[in-house]
């Protein structure tokens, strides 16, 4: 599932480590993200919203501009 976040929601994400660069991901999870979502810039990630067990998952983000 991809995200899009604005410039601002990504920095406080990042900033408390809910977010960050692919650089810190292995390349089997970016190859597996670009063939799911296409439409991914294949730059950043985020972790989703807790579920109702309060587990996160990764998952591709875009960036928006402002």
């Amino acid at each position: 599932m991809l995200h899009t976040l604005t410039r601002d929601e990504f920095s406080l994400a990042e900033h408390f480590g809910a977010a960050g660069p692919v650089t810190g991901l292995g390349a089997d999870t970016v190859t597996r993200w670009r063939d799911h979502a296409p439409d991914w810039a294949g730059k950043h990630w985020v972790y989703s919203e807790p579920d109702d067990r309060g587990a996160r998952y990764l998952h591709p983000a875009n960036i928006t501009t402002d």
